[in-house]
């Protein structure tokens, strides 16, 4: 081989090691607001894929051999955690994995946790900062400054990976954030229009702990953190005494949970049932809810336009 040949070989040689470098970033996520923080930090430079499709329920998603597959070939691996995923383990040690995975809830600076004792009341006013023994809240993202934390360490996560694109990243995480400041804004000023004395939110279960402090409701859940937690009789008792004496004017059901409880708990106190809330992810494509500024326009708009006052 010539010298000409032998060094055209090797420009050709790193020209195709660069191009293989740029590919987009392989990244899965496991949560539907976790696709879209990806998806929008990470551009044109990040190829995500949804493991847990907007409206399938991640309390009880079961990931399948191709799901573990595609884990495996991750650059990066997104999880809720807290322990939402409770496959996460399994997920991570069958998938034999190179990528790096990133529970998000562990790292949020203020994580709120229903402590043992009141697993079985789900009594809201006992909640508080995990600093306390507990089970953890895992539904961060009802808490638009949650979001906007999870997206600066998305943001970190990729340009961990990819240094020489993280000003790309940078502008990317910018411009998403600058809308969740302006849908704080929206929130805010709609929230004002319900009185502290009515801000009590009725649901089918313990998913908006984080949208609570955020904005100074008290939830009254029919059942536990868990879609898959069931409600006891004395507890469904004290809250039917509870919605009576306080002239609680909305119960809301929610759209991955059959909503007959909370039908059968309007129909008992005369309550409205006001319309289904997004609990736990994005619903389906084409819904009022499949992106994150529409689920919490819908949620807020929901709970606003049943709890504040009618002129």
């Amino acid at each position: 081989m010539t010298h000409l040949a032998r060094l055209l070989f090797l420009l050709l040689l790193a020209a195709g090691s660069l191009a293989a470098a740029e590919k987009p970033l392989r990244v899965v996520a496991l949560h539907s607001v976790l696709a879209e923080i990806a998806r929008e930090v990470g551009g044109d430079r990040a190829s995500v894929i949804a493991l847990v499709p907007a409206g399938v329920d991640p309390h009880t998603f079961d990931p399948s051999a191709a799901d573990i597959r595609t884990v495996a070939d991750a650059d990066l691996v997104l999880a809720a955690g807290l322990h939402l995923e409770t496959y996460l383990d399994r997920l991570a040690a069958n998938a034999g994995t190179r990528s790096r995975l990133v529970p998000v809830g562990e790292a949020l600076p203020l994580v709120l946790s229903l402590p043992t004792s009141a697993a079985h009341t789900h009594a809201a006013h006992e909640r508080q900062n995990l600093s306390a023994a507990g089970e953890p809240d895992p539904h961060w993202w009802h808490s638009i400054d949650n979001v906007l934390f999870a997206s600066d360490l998305v943001r970190l996560e990729l340009a961990r990976l990819r240094p020489n694109q993280a000003e790309a990243f940078a502008r990317n995480a910018q411009a998403y954030q600058q809308r969740l400041f302006a849908l704080k804004a929206w929130a805010a000023r709609e929230v004002a229009r319900i009185p502290s004395a009515r801000r009590h939110l009725v649901t089918s279960h313990d998913a908006f702990g984080y949208l609570a402090r955020d904005w100074g409701f008290t939830v009254h859940p029919l059942a536990g953190l868990s879609t898959e937690s069931e409600p006891d009789a004395k507890h469904l008792a004290h809250l039917i005494d509870f919605i009576r004496r306080e002239r609680i004017p909305a119960v809301f059901a929610e759209g991955s949970v059959n909503p007959k409880l909370a039908q059968n708990l309007s129909r008992e106190t005369g309550a409205r049932l006001g319309s289904p809330l997004y609990a736990d992810g994005f619903g389906p494509i084409g819904s009022n809810g499949s992106n994150y500024e529409a689920m919490m326009r819908h949620n807020i708009g929901a709970i606003v336009g049943a709890l504040a006052p009618r002129k």
